[in-house]
């Protein structure tokens, strides 16, 4: 059955993200020293757990600016697409725990799998939800051409460099990195290309 107060799914969802940013940015601890002429070292200590929070930061604000655009296109919403957007959020949610981990096992390759996955898993729901506002018939009629370039199998594109750096993770830690920070970079002209592989 299809629903059209919208406006609350979307106040839910920003409430969601605005607390899983805020989150990210807890898991950066404050030096606790007994000697502050040590703090510029322990300062420069934190300087990966900073570049994990602004990665991760980027990302979730990324994916928020995403549902937004994509929410802003819809005339109506119904079971299924609440459903996708619950198990999203939920993804969305474990990014705190996601970056933790990975900051704290840099390293590690299950940690940078388990960052991907989250990520890579999070595009594919949103990509899910895409498409399926676009079969049911949920988009509005005038947004229709602007929206298709986002359920198009080449928007998959993004999400296939997320799920790549979950075994790229076990060849380096490193190699996840730069296919995360890829698919920030490559997000438009895989979009420009999935608008062209539409006409």
């Amino acid at each position: 059955m299809e629903r059209t107060d919208l406006g609350r799914i979307v106040a839910f969802t920003d409430g969601v993200m605005a607390v899983a940013i805020t989150l990210l940015v807890l898991n950066i601890e404050v030096p606790d020293l007994s000697d502050s002429s040590k703090l510029p070292d322990e300062l420069v200590d934190l300087v990966p757990s900073l570049l994990s929070y602004a990665l991760a930061f980027a990302l979730v604000g990324r994916y928020w600016v995403i549902h937004h655009n994509s929410f802003e296109t819809l005339r109506a919403f119904d079971g299924t697409l609440m459903g996708l957007n619950l198990v999203f959020l939920a993804l969305i949610a474990l990014m705190p725990f996601a970056t933790d981990l990975f900051d704290r096992y840099t390293d590690e390759p299950l940690a940078a799998a388990v960052f991907g996955a989250v990520l890579g898993v999070a595009a594919l729901v949103n990509w899910l939800m895409q498409r399926h506002s676009m079969r049911a018939g949920l988009v509005k009629e005038e947004q229709v051409s602007a929206a298709t370039p986002f359920s198009s199998p080449v928007a998959l594109g993004f999400t296939m460099l997320f799920l790549l750096s979950i075994p790229a993770a076990f060849v380096s830690p490193y190699l996840s990195v730069a296919l995360w920070l890829s698919a920030m970079v490559l997000r438009y002209p895989l979009r420009r290309l999935a608008g062209t592989s539409s006409e």
